[in-house]
């Protein structure tokens, strides 16, 4: 209790960044940025991203059509951006099943050609990730987002691809051991020399498996055996000899000239793009969202959010935000970490019920209190809906039929537009399942529609498998689930339903 007050005086503190004034809100066809430039250069910097997401879709056509628009918001330097995680980047991502984020440097101090490198990263990421339907596993989302962010714009408007990294940075070997490192390693290291060693070998790795002719076909052939039930270690050996990649990675280093990719852009109408300020709550809200998000530091979060409660006591974003904090807390009491699908079903395994559970009582009070003040809140109204869910799980055979209708009236005018609102469509349809009735047809359309428009989210992938072979559609459930069997989150849960599938 005086930990939790002492961070809370220190977050009143803290709480508002300096030179907020100049916050402007960008949205286009595709994206949303949030950035403190002037309005001219916000035009020309979204502009330049819907150019640059038309590359992508060139060079890699995408197998679907994102359900949501994916926001940026830019930080001054990387020193900014690593203060809202564990470790020193220029950018960071978040979000998963809730929403597509990144909290990323847009640094003056770049070559204006280059500027826009870290978002470019971030653009590839989100297309890969929500754009096609087969799972990556890291080091590939690392090495596709790199080199994407090697991009830049020339004097006639094209962009170049594949530009390598400086002299001084190929001369770093990428031994053998690193291949074999980021090859079987299906998670993020934590410690910062592992995750640059890390970032360079898949970086180095990717760069040729994309743009060389030789090797055209050869990632294709490793993801074919990713996804197909294949550990990491055998689906590794489609790439060849680890002494091999690790000769080849060495020539592209030491070569004086090194094959890039220039793609030329038809004639188009400018992008569509609006342009507001931001409110002084969501400027506020910035940084410790994206901490929330990122799940790292959950009791100097919920500390700040109740503190900018109190500095904006009529801001529904700042109730909910806060309230999303709480409620963390409370999902972490019932499972011992942070669980899968929202803590529903039986992706986690056995629930475990601790002697004191973290009360839900504060999120409730919050969520309540972020409604009251904008009815239409749709996260909030989501977030309150899945604490009624789970109070009404945890009530079992007490709980009465109409817990779950009212959660469920909340939950259906969201699922309804399930691009848009993905998870509400997932927890619409497994309140049916923890009431133990069948779900109808509707609910297996909008969760069907929520994996299709958020393919990258593993999340909806498991939920739509495991509809799928409650369904009987066992054909199309396996091979989801067997291709979630390298994933560092799923992999056990994915293995039981294969195994409870019919």
């Amino acid at each position: 209790m005086i930990l939790r007050a002492t961070l809370l005086v220190m977050a009143l503190c803290l709480s508002l960044p300096a030179h907020a004034a100049g916050w402007l809100r960008a949205e286009s066809e595709h994206y949303v940025v949030h950035a403190e430039i002037s309005e001219a250069e916000l035009r020309e910097l979204m502009q330049t991203l819907e150019d640059f997401g038309r590359v992508l879709d060139i060079v890699l056509p995408g197998e679907t059509e994102p359900g949501r628009k994916l926001e940026l918001f830019l930080a001054p330097n990387a020193s900014q951006v690593s203060r809202v995680t564990n470790l020193r980047l220029s950018g960071v991502g978040a979000g998963g099943a809730e929403v597509p984020v990144a909290y990323v440097a847009y640094d003056y101090g770049k070559d204006a050609r280059r500027r826009a490198g870290d978002l470019f990263f971030y653009l590839g990421s989100y297309h890969l990730g929500y754009k096609f339907f087969r799972p990556h596993p890291l080091w590939v989302r690392i090495g596709f987002s790199d080199f994407f962010r090697t991009a830049w714009r020339d004097e006639a408007g094209d962009f170049i691809l594949g530009q390598p990294a400086p002299a001084i940075e190929r001369r770093r070997n990428v031994s053998v051991a690193d291949l074999q490192h980021a090859l079987t390693h299906p998670d993020t290291p934590d410690k910062q020399a592992e995750f640059e060693r890390f970032y360079a070998t898949s970086a180095a790795l990717v760069a040729p498996l994309l743009i060389d002719p030789e090797l055209r076909g050869v990632l294709a052939g490793y993801l074919d055996a990713y996804v197909s039930g294949a550990n990491m270690e055998a689906a590794a050996r489609t790439l060849g000899e680890p002494e091999a990649l690790a000769k080849l990675i060495a020539r592209r280093a030491s070569a004086r000239t090194v094959p890039m990719r220039r793609v030329g852009l038809t004639p188009a109408e400018p992008a569509t793009i609006t342009i507001t300020p931001i409110q002084a709550d969501s400027i506020a809200l910035v940084e410790p969202r994206i901490e929330r998000l990122l799940d790292e530091r959950r009791d100097e979060v919920s500390a700040r959010l109740l503190a900018l409660t109190i500095r904006h006591p009529e801001s529904a974003p700042v109730w909910y935000e806060y309230a999303a904090a709480e409620y963390a807390w409370v999902q972490y009491s019932d499972f011992g970490e942070k669980p899968l699908l929202r803590g529903f079903g039986f992706a986690n395994g056995n629930l475990i019920v601790t002697a004191n559970p973290y009360s839900d009582a504060e999120a409730w009070r919050a969520v309540n209190k972020a409604l009251a003040i904008d009815p239409g809140h749709a996260q909030a109204q989501r977030l309150k809906a899945e604490i009624m869910l789970a109070r009404a799980v945890r009530a079992g055979e007490l709980a009465e039929p109409q817990e779950y209708d009212a959660a469920r009236a909340l939950l259906a005018p969201l699922a309804r537009d399930p691009r848009r609102h993905p998870l509400a469509a997932a927890l619409h349809y497994q309140s049916y399942i923890e009431q133990g009735r069948d779900p109808p047809e509707e609910a297996i359309l909008w969760l069907g529609q929520a994996f299709i428009t958020n393919a990258g989210v593993a999340d909806f992938r498991y939920a739509y498998a495991v509809a799928l072979s409650r369904a009987g559609k066992t054909e199309v459930a396996r091979s989801l689930l067997t291709s979630m069997l390298n994933h560092p989150d799923f992999a056990e849960a994915s293995r039981r339903a294969l195994e409870a599938a019919p």
